[in-house]
């Protein structure tokens, strides 16, 4: 057998390999890269990308208003689109998992409302999806 014989295994194996690792991952266009010196704009590009996400149940898209006002366009099963708005000062994000799966929901809360159940951003979502969309509204604050 030649030198270039024996190689051809060894090549298709890592390949293989390889392709074995990458599987569960994201992609490399869906990683959204959150730093504290985004902008607005970037802020609220990377709260859209984070909701595109494949297990996003109900899409949404984000604007932000003057005042600090996030507002939330979402397509809901039952009723339609659904746009309300969320104001961000002194508003406190939360991100807690649902206790019959692995999945979690981001809500936000109003500051001093005891009892309140807050307003939900998305929910049925994984771990890293939530944390993001958390880190995000607790972020967006800070640009206005």
């Amino acid at each position: 057998m030649t030198r270039r014989a024996n190689t051809l295994p060894m090549v298709a194996a890592l390949a293989l390999l390889l392709g074995a690792c990458a599987e569960g991952y994201p992609e490399r266009s869906e990683v959204v890269a959150l730093h504290y010196g985004m902008g607005q704009a970037e802020a609220i590009q990377a709260m859209n990308q984070v909701v595109k996400g494949k297990e996003q149940k109900s899409p949404a898209r984000f604007a932000m208003l003057e005042g600090c006002v996030l507002e939330v366009h979402a397509r809901r099963p039952v009723d339609g689109r659904e746009s309300r708005t969320l104001p961000l000062k002194g508003a406190r994000a939360v991100a807690t998992k649902a206790p019959d799966s692995d999945s979690y929901r981001v809500t936000l809360h109003r500051s001093g409302g005891s009892g309140d159940p807050g307003q939900t951003v998305m929910h049925g979502v994984p771990w890293t999806t939530a944390t993001q969309m958390k880190w995000l509204l607790e972020y967006l604050p800070s640009t206005c």
